[in-house]
């Protein structure tokens, strides 16, 4: 209050002055006897004794208020000309209000003294609170509330010093140039000629030092508010420092008993009753209202109808409808203002039950837990201000242009007024209901933001193991949240009674790890069976190991399957989850594996039907080798140099394939054998039977045999045919190279030469053939 008045006496000296000084100065402020800047020291000179100095501006008064009433009269003060005299009138009159205001700035510095010293005395012999501890937690929210009070004065002293400074500077300089002026007109007065420039000369010397006195002592009444700003300053600072101790004090041996909780909580349930009180009567006033409404929208509606109806009263009724909608509009937000301030108080019951547990439990999970539903409300607050301030504004800005209709409304008959004034009324009541809210809220939030930094100085003065524990549930809890943070959501349906039944389920991050951990364990259990299955095979049925690797693979493939389906419907989550991939990626993602399919069912087909297995010896696509395994997407031959390649398993179902060892291992070889005419052919027939019989690697059943091939152009051909038991250590080459060796040798030893082309020469006789001496080398 006491900064409200200080602000309400400088508004009300400032507009005088606008008044009797319309071209005052308006430089940037400073402080009086400054260097003009506003940064400069704000001490005024040393002034008298209180009560001398108040024994000096009571006889200033006196001369100032005969002054005025010398004014007044019209035979007095000859020294002002008629057009002088009403400008000195107005400076009288300023003049005598600044006295005035100057013993009230005195009275009130006395009585700020003396609180000052009460305070300051009452700060330093403060030792601790009359009752013993513990104190309880009521105790100290009174204690914060007269803090939060002291602050608010604090910050507006200062702003209020701030602004007198500004204030003194602007005085200042009008006294300087004030004296400029006295010095001005006496100049004035020594120039003047005649009489008349000489009566007007000194009326302007009167009014120019009339004028000083009035800077003067503004100048002089500014130093006096700054003294008390500053002494109201130094009063709350030492109020705010004996409330920190306090507070302090309290919190250090505070308690929080289920007594207090339970009277806290009874007091929030009896505040909900006036509030049901007021939510009737704004019910009721709202049904009046939009009856009044629809009565004039109903008058107005005739009276536009009917051209004879004067326009004075057409008006009148677009002004009842205006009225009505305004205090519609009104109740409307009075209606939710009392609806949310009974929902916040409704939440407030719970939201104390979370400040019990922050102070008296002592598991840093629970503590973590009502910090954070503190937190949360304090968030879904702030919107709510961030509203009521639009609200605020826009309240404002129609009770301002109902005003500015007010007074355009001169001439205009009484109902239309009354309409309007109405109206203002209405306008009026929402700024009042929206400042109303907009504090409670406010309020409730600072208060849940003082809960928070309580606990913040709590955590400040536990020990390490307590810290810790605060650090882990806060861990904790970040944990919990990621686990819970979900990536999307996706649409299923159950069946309820009989019913589809349409459901949102999410897919959280948790749900996710779960399931990739799930799926990782399920597809090491399965390579363990499956490995168990292949050493079953091997040892107890005599398979070979590389079908039971090729088993072992497919039938692991076929588990990890069934582990991915078992896992997803585990966790919850659908098949419709990866629907997401429709469109123009699933199109994309078909064409892409299009390929991969065809040789996944492929293999498939190649193991169901046996046709190939591995250790066959295959003929495909020009190579030739031995199957040494079938995989997924594809098979694998080793041909007989060593080179493996691996050959899309759609290869084997599109292309022609030749499996030598199909039914049987046995495969018929031969080799070619030419010999010049004239050998012995009987006798090479048995020299090739005699090489095939010695090889070792030949089968003797079915047994080899010699065919005469042909009558050649250089040989006679003979064909050696034999059969070999195929596997994949033996190589067809390495034999047939063996028998050529062989049969190479034998024929040497029986004389048998192998044949080479020949060719008859021909010569032409027609012509002599030319014969020429050659003298032999020496």
């Amino acid at each position: 209050m006491a900064t409200l008045n200080l602000c309400g006496r400088m508004a009300t000296l400032l507009t005088l002055v606008a008044l009797v000084a319309p071209g005052a100065s308006g430089e940037i402020p400073a402080v009086p006897g400054g260097n003009g800047k506003a940064e400069a020291s704000a001490a005024p000179a040393a002034m008298p004794a209180p009560a001398e100095l108040r024994l000096e501006i009571r006889r200033k008064l006196e001369d100032a208020t005969a002054l005025r009433d010398r004014l007044a009269s019209e035979d007095n003060a000859p020294e002002f000309t008629p057009e002088d005299k009403a400008l000195a009138r107005r400076q009288a009159d300023l003049l005598v209000y600044i006295y005035q205001v100057e013993l009230e700035t005195l009275s009130e510095q006395e009585a700020a003294s003396r609180a000052r010293d009460e305070a300051k005395a009452k700060e330093a012999a403060w030792s601790g609170f009359d009752q013993p501890p513990p104190y309880s937690v009521l105790m100290l929210d009174d204690l914060q509330d007269a803090l939060d009070a002291a602050r608010t004065k604090i910050a507006a002293f200062e702003s209020a010093q701030v602004q007198l400074q500004r204030d003194a500077v602007r005085f200042e300089t009008d006294a300087r140039q004030e004296k400029a002026a006295v010095r001005l007109a006496a100049e004035a007065v020594e120039k003047a000629k005649t009489p008349e420039d000489a009566a007007k000369a000194k009326s302007n010397q009167a009014l120019a030092q009339l004028r000083q006195r009035v800077t003067d002592n503004r100048l002089a009444w500014s130093g006096l508010e700054l003294i008390l700003a500053k002494t109201r300053l130094e009063t709350s600072r030492s109020e705010a420092a004996l409330l920190h101790r306090q507070i302090a004090k309290a919190r250090d041996h505070g308690s929080f008993t289920p007594q207090d909780l339970e009277g806290i909580l009874d007091g929030l349930r009896q505040s909900q009753q006036p509030l049901e009180q007021e939510q009737q009567s704004i019910l009721s006033d709202h049904e009046r209202w939009s009856r009044e409404r629809d009565a004039a929208a109903r008058a107005l509606q005739q009276a536009k109808a009917d051209a004879a109806t004067p326009a004075p009263e057409t008006d009148a009724i677009s002004a009842r409808l205006r009225a009505a909608d305004a205090w519609l509009q009104t109740l409307r937000f009075r209606s939710y203002a009392v609806n949310t301030i009974g929902a916040i108080g409704r939440y407030l019951s719970d939201l104390w039950k979370q400040r019990y547990l922050l102070v008296t439990s002592s598991d840093p999970e629970t503590r973590r837990q009502a910090l954070d539903l503190i937190g949360q409300s304090i968030e879904r607050l702030q919107p709510v201000l961030a509203y009521l301030d639009g609200e605020s504004e826009l309240a404002y800005a129609e009770e301002r242009g109902q005003a500015a209709r007010l007074d355009k409304l001169q001439r205009s008959t009484d109902q239309i007024r009354g309409y309007e004034q109405s109206a203002a009324d209405a306008y009026r009541a929402r700024l009042e209901a929206v400042q109303k809210l907009r504090l409670f809220v406010d309020r409730t939030e600072r208060t849940l933001q003082r809960w928070r930094d309580e606990h913040k100085v709590q955590l400040s003065a536990l020990g390490f193991e307590q810290r810790l524990g605060e650090f882990v549930a806060a861990v904790t809890a970040i944990a919990k949240a990621l686990w819970q943070f979900e990536l999307f959501a996706v649409d299923d349906s159950i069946e309820i009674e009989g019913k589809a039944v349409a459901v949102s389920r999410s897919v959280t991050f948790g749900k996710s790890v779960g399931a990739v951990l799930l799926f990782l364990l399920g597809y090491w259990l399965s390579g363990v069976f499956t490995g168990r299955i292949r050493r079953t095979l091997i040892s107890h049925f005599g398979i070979d190991p590389p079908q039971a690797n090729l088993f072992r693979r497919w039938l692991r493939a076929a588990f990890t399957l069934v582990v991915l389906l078992v896992v997803l419907d585990f966790m919850s989550i659908p098949l419709t989850a990866f629907a997401f991939l429709g469109g123009a990626l699933a199109i994309g993602v078909g064409f892409g594996t299009q390929t991969l399919l065809k040789n996944f069912i492929s293999g498939a087909l190649i193991l169901f039907e046996r046709k190939i297995k591995v250790g066959d010896i295959v003929e495909v696509d020009g190579i030739v080798g031995t199957v040494t395994d079938v995989d997924v997407r594809s098979s694998t031959v080793r041909g007989f140099d060593g080179v493996e390649t691996m050959i899309p398993n759609s290869t084997f179902l599109e292309n022609k394939v030749t499996n030598w060892t199909y039914t049987t291992p046995k495969l018929r070889r031969s080799v070619k054998i030419g010999v010049a005419y004239g050998s012995p052919s009987h006798r090479v027939s048995d020299i090739l039977l005699e090489c095939a019989g010695r090889h070792g690697l030949i089968l003797d059943d079915p047994a080899p045999f010699v065919w005469f091939e042909d009558f050649g152009e250089n040989s006679l051909v003979f064909g050696l045919y034999y059969w070999l038991e195929m596997h994949p250590s033996m190589s067809a080459y390495q034999i047939a190279s063996d028998l050529r060796f062989m049969i190479e040798k034998r024929f040497a030893e029986d004389g048998i030469t192998l044949a080479f082309p020949q060719r008859d020469v021909h010569l032409d006789s027609v012509r002599p053939l030319q014969i020429e001496m050659v003298p032999p080398r020496t």
